[in-house]
């Protein structure tokens, strides 16, 4: 009895070891997705679907900033584990992923994602699991008003809608403008009625909004309404598919004044199948490829070295988000969630690609927007707009 009791004794002493050894430091309370060498980083967007383009440039900036601080000895000595999710431009996909990430690889923080409305269904499930979620590109308002654990590093359609009505009452001198806006998109009221804000604000006046449903071909209505308006510019905070059309149909009834957009208007295919329409046209963005900046040109570089092509702003946004990730476990010093967060909450003038920002107390980048202007095929950096010309 005595030596049955005494093996027992020493093969819990066994177990112990065994279990103490293997652990997971994740599971320790309010620290997440570390072990002994790595630390595991969750992003998920999409590289599959309608907005694959956007996820894939995403996922490609992301993809260096990782290797390069792998290889300058990672975060608090531990190498960076990225668990990445194809979420398929789906919002159940972004649920699912979520779940995975906070539930399952237990990340310390979740990236993503670059479509507002994924960005919003997948926020609740890493709020609710205290895990910290950083969106790259989610510029819809309410993304970050989902919980404190909620932030993002691209600038507001609220800031952008507003910059954009100053840059054509202030810089272009405009003083009648017309709206065309998708109705089924956030993203496109939302920026319209900033806009509409700031420019009636300023003292000038929106003459015609015209609206359009998803998967619209055909804007002859909008653009004969357009003309009747006789405006001096026409802001059309759309994606590049519809600004192409749009553009086309513009011209070829003869509304020939400048056009202005935003963020969504980039993309590779954007010059090649819309240049001559949208010539002498300007739209807002997150940076610009001809910025002399040496930070950025550096990164421009490297993207260009592996991939071939010069970056877009999702690709850029992609890299920052991992190295904001790294700034404030750096300055919290420890990997857990909590402190994180209160890390990134006190983020001040931290430089990226995208510019330099601040995180307000609404947990959004306080940061400028780069204006470009479409001319002779090129886009050409304007120049940029900062928060606090924006009032």
């Amino acid at each position: 009895m005595r030596n049955a009791l005494t093996l027992l004794i020493a093969l819990a002493a066994v177990t112990f070891v065994v279990l103490a050894g293997c652990k997971d430091q994740g599971n320790e309370a309010g620290s997440g997705g570390v072990t002994e060498d790595s630390v595991k980083l969750g992003l998920f967007v999409s590289t599959t679907g309608a907005i694959a383009d956007f996820g894939l440039a995403t996922k490609n900036g992301a993809d260096i900033a990782v290797s390069e601080i792998n290889a300058a000895g990672g975060i608090n000595g531990k190498q960076v584990e990225l668990v990445f999710y194809d979420i398929a431009s789906k919002p159940e996909e972004a649920k699912s992923a979520a779940t995975k990430l906070a539930t399952q690889d237990k990340v310390l923080v979740g990236m993503g994602a670059v479509a507002s409305s994924l960005s919003l269904t997948a926020a609740p499930t890493f709020q609710t699991n205290g895990v910290p979620m950083v969106s790259p590109s989610s510029t819809f308002p309410p993304v970050t008003e989902k919980g404190d654990l909620i932030f993002r590093i691209c600038f507001t359609d609220e800031f952008a809608g507003a910059a954009l009505a100053q840059f054509a009452f202030e810089d272009l001198g405009k003083r009648k403008a017309a709206i065309i806006m998708n109705q089924d998109d956030p993203y496109s009221t939302g920026l319209a009625n900033y806009f509409k804000a700031r420019f009636e604000q300023l003292g000038g006046k929106v003459e015609t909004t015209e609206k359009f449903a998803n998967n619209t071909s055909d804007f002859n209505t909008q653009v004969d309404n357009v003309k009747s308006a006789t405006p001096d510019i026409v802001f059309a905070p759309v994606y590049y598919n519809d600004i192409t059309l749009i553009g086309q149909q513009l011209r070829g009834k003869g509304v020939t004044v400048p056009i202005l957009g935003s963020d969504g208007w980039e993309s590779p295919t954007l010059l090649k199948n819309a240049a001559k329409d949208l010539e002498g046209c300007y739209f807002g963005n997150h940076y610009s490829q001809n910025d002399p900046d040496e930070m950025v040109q550096g990164f421009i570089k490297t993207y260009a070295d592996k991939h071939g092509d010069k970056p877009s702003s999702l690709a850029a946004l992609g890299y920052d988000v991992v190295y904001f990730v790294k700034n404030a476990v750096d300055k919290a010093g420890t990997f857990d969630r909590a402190k994180v967060a209160g890390a990134m909450r006190n983020t001040k003038d931290l430089k990226g690609v995208t510019g330099t920002y601040t995180i307000d107390n609404k947990r959004n980048a306080s940061k400028p927007i780069t204006m470009l202007k479409i001319t002779g095929g090129k886009v050409e950096m304007v120049r940029q707009i900062m928060p606090e010309e924006v009032k």
